[in-house]
């Protein structure tokens, strides 16, 4: 028995691994993060070069040089919109995992362990004004309750 703690050692290291589990998904979920912002990235070039191309190079198309130029940035907005969109819906599951591994974090040593994913939607929540605005238009900003998670397949629950 861990006198300290006045909690058994074989309790605190059960807590220990299911935390462990937790920040694997966590890990796995920053990634999937950081992979879709570099795809987005990469489209947005894209999309801006090849806009680029038929603007200048395209002048013996003539009207039909807008509407190529007119698709691909409806086709990419559309695309970057959605893409902002998935982020956000990881970002919420981010957050239900930061609250699940503090949550256990508190139990097992004391102390929250994860606040990353919070804090920067607090961030988010504050901006203001034109910068709120274009947030929503391009999906990279949604308050939490208007961000819709899929329910996990096989009936498992967020913190059980």
């Amino acid at each position: 028995m861990n006198e300290s703690e006045g909690e058994p050692d074989s309790e605190r290291e059960e807590l220990g691994k299911v935390i462990e589990l937790r920040m694997r998904e966590y890990e796995s979920l920053r990634s999937e993060v950081v992979q879709r912002i570099a795809a987005r990235q990469q489209l947005a070039g894209y999309a801006g070069a090849a806009t680029a191309i038929a603007a200048t190079l395209g002048s013996n198309l003539g009207y039909w040089r807008l509407v190529i130029v007119g698709t691909v940035v409806l086709v990419a907005f559309l695309y970057l919109r959605d893409s902002n969109d998935g982020i956000q819906r990881l970002g919420k599951h981010l957050r239900g995992v930061e609250d699940d591994v503090n949550d256990l974090a508190r139990s097992a040593y004391g102390r929250d362990v994860l606040s990353w994913e919070s804090r920067r939607q607090v961030v988010r929540n504050e901006e203001k004004g034109v910068w709120k605005l274009i947030g929503r238009i391009g999906g990279w900003h949604r308050d939490d309750r208007s961000v819709r998670v899929p329910a996990p397949r096989g009936g498992a629950q967020l913190g059980g």
